[in-house]
């Protein structure tokens, strides 16, 4: 029911209990679209208006609510540094109670005038009076002279759901579990549209048009050139994911399911498969065929988030953004090979699920074995295909890792391809079809993959491992000490025995 203005008490004679508030009366985004939507169509007690309005008690109870999550009420009195220091004649510091006053960091908040925050304050302070306290000196919350610090949220309960999702899947229910599939949906709900502080997308695009292009890969042969030889002679099939039943469990990916893991360039990639000295390693570059999607593990550390603290949901979309830091670094924490079966569980369901429920191609991490800014990469087992490259029919190759001269025997890989001379066949022009004389050469796919990557071969190169290095933090000194024991009373000195005293 409106009240005609003539007859309207002036907000000054109403108390705040009474008041009410217009959407113009408010600058801040989230409360200006509450009251415009939910408000009631009653005067506003501040600019006379006729238009929708809350009531300053819902006002102040959502200010409370957000100081609640967003503020802490900073100390009365200094700590005991500080009054040491304060109290130090040739010591020049002056204590200031760090903060802004309740009134000023609830107008700044909620971007209302000071006669409106004034009365919100004026609830406030009522509401949490405690006369007991107030005889003691003891300053309550909303005080008019307490003082407030804006403070980062904490995770909320997502960590502790995020332990029971982990011992789920470790001990309970390793390949289905509705409440891991929950977890994950509401960790990972709007992961394509989030941004790092710097601006940039935690999905980026990979592929012709996109930021990276290519990728590199390496295997190991350890002491078997026979193996090796025939992976330059094929390295589409030999130097590429492998296939199904040789997939070994990894970190993206469990046992039986051929994922690629890739470096973004030649080096890491040589690293993070850790080949033993003695040994020799292929590296191949992979070009990147079609658009992919790939999530940025280091971007989750620094997502950034648009709201406003008196959204309910944003203090949801805040603990879900520093759990993503959190969870960030488990897909590049060093992992102890003995333990590597256990471990890597989480980071298997995370990837499966990015993989199936948030639709990516794969994942840009980075390194562990070589650390610093470099990226490894791995692309899904849908986004993981090579495409053969076209032999012409009957085509013979040999492959080589020595040359023979005058000069002895020296290191040189050479691959020798002996193409037929092509002559013109009625049968095939007609049915369209080269005959293949090579096991290798112009093949049917059978893969219902769509072709991702393609091999340079101008690219390839075989590395000799002759020595590995390690980089270590400074050494930490182990100190050793001895004192005298007094065997009759079974008493150390100057060390008590800790029996003693219980």
């Amino acid at each position: 029911m409106n009240t005609a203005h003539g007859d309207a008490p002036t907000a000054n004679e109403l108390p705040p209990s009474e008041k009410r508030l217009c959407a113009h009366c408010v600058g801040e985004e989230f409360l200006k679209a509450l009251i415009a939507k939910e408000g009631e169509e009653i005067d506003c007690s501040y600019c006379k208006g006729q238009s929708r309005t809350i009531s300053i008690l819902d006002l102040a109870d959502r200010v409370e609510s957000a100081f609640d999550t967003y503020y802490e009420r900073t100390p009365t009195e200094p700590d005991g540094l500080e009054s040491s220091l304060q109290s130090d004649p040739e010591s020049e510091y002056e204590w200031h109670r760090r903060g802004d006053n309740v009134l000023l960091a609830i107008c700044e908040g909620a971007s209302i005038s000071e006669e409106v925050g004034k009365d919100v304050l004026s609830v406030l302070e009522s509401r949490h009076y405690d006369h007991e306290a107030a005889n003691f000196g003891q300053e309550c919350p909303f005080d008019k002279k307490s003082c407030y610090d804006r403070i980062e949220p904490e995770y909320g309960d997502v960590i502790e759901r995020w332990t029971k999702f982990e011992n789920s899947l470790k001990t309970e229910a390793r390949y289905f579990s509705r409440s891991c599939q929950e977890t994950l949906d509401d960790i990972f709900a709007g992961l394509s549209g989030l941004e790092t502080r710097s601006g940039t997308p935690v999905v980026v695009s990979a592929g012709p048009n996109g930021n990276i292009q290519s990728i590199y890969r390496a295997r190991v042969f350890a002491g078997d050139d026979v193996r090796l030889c025939e992976a330059i002679k094929y390295p589409w099939k030999h130097l590429g994911p492998p296939p199904t039943v040789a997939a070994s469990a990894g970190r993206m990916n469990a046992r039986g399911i051929s994922v690629f893991y890739g470096a973004m360039d030649e080096c890491t990639a040589l690293a993070e498969i850790r080949p033993p000295v003695g040994s020799k390693v292929a590296i191949a570059k992979f070009s990147i065929e079609r658009s992919l999607r790939l999530l940025d593990v280091e971007g989750l550390r620094s997502v950034v988030l648009h709201g406003s603290i008196f959204d309910p949901e944003h203090i949801r979309r805040i603990e879900r953004a520093r759990f993503l830091d959190f969870l960030s670094h488990s897909f590049s924490k060093p992992v102890m090979p003995n333990e590597e079966s256990l471990e890597y569980v989480m980071t298997q369901a995370v990837a499966d699920y990015l993989a199936t429920e948030a639709k990516l191609d794969g994942v840009v991490y980075p390194a562990v074995q070589v650390g610093g800014t470099v990226k490894n990469i791995v692309l899904f087992h849908h986004a993981s295909r090579v495409s053969e490259f076209q032999l012409p029919a009957g085509t013979v190759l040999e492959a080589y890792s020595e040359h023979q001269d005058s000069d002895g025997i020296t290191t040189e890989y050479q691959v020798f391809e002996s193409v037929p001379v092509q002559k013109p066949d009625r049968r095939a022009s007609q049915s369209g079809l080269a005959h293949a004389d090579s096991d290798f050469a112009c093949s049917m796919p059978t893969d219902s993959r769509p072709l991702t990557l393609s091999i340079d071969l101008g690219c390839i190169s075989v590395r000799h491992i002759r020595a590995v290095h390690f980089e270590s933090d400074p050494p930490y000194p182990v100190a050793r000490h001895r004192s005298e024991r007094d065997t009759a009373e079974d008493r150390y000195s100057p060390i008590p025995n800790p029996r003693k005293h219980d």
